[in-house]
């Protein structure tokens, strides 16, 4: 799930995506693929956003607080495989 400000966009886990998400300071670009996500850019001072990395399993998060954008893996978790149904932000 991606959320900032009043959007939310749900995307499933096999997605292949590249979103631009608008937030307070500007765009922050979220990728998803080979069943991960990442904040790639976002245009807040620090960055850590972007050093964050990858998020792939149920409960993960990545966030830009400046830019008011949330990345969150939310959905069940297949435990043969560890992996996860949606990827939300």
């Amino acid at each position: 799930m991606i959320r900032a400000q009043d959007e939310e966009y749900i995307f499933p886990a096999n997605a292949e995506e590249t979103i631009i998400v608008s937030g307070m300071l500007g765009d922050t670009i979220v990728r998803i693929g080979e069943r991960r996500a990442w904040i790639e850019s976002s245009p807040c001072d620090n960055k850590t956003c972007v050093a964050s990395g990858f998020v792939s399993k149920h409960g993960q998060w990545a966030a830009c607080l400046p830019n008011n954008v949330l990345l969150l893996i939310h959905g069940a978790i297949n435990k043969e495989e560890e992996n996860v149904d949606t990827i939300v932000w």
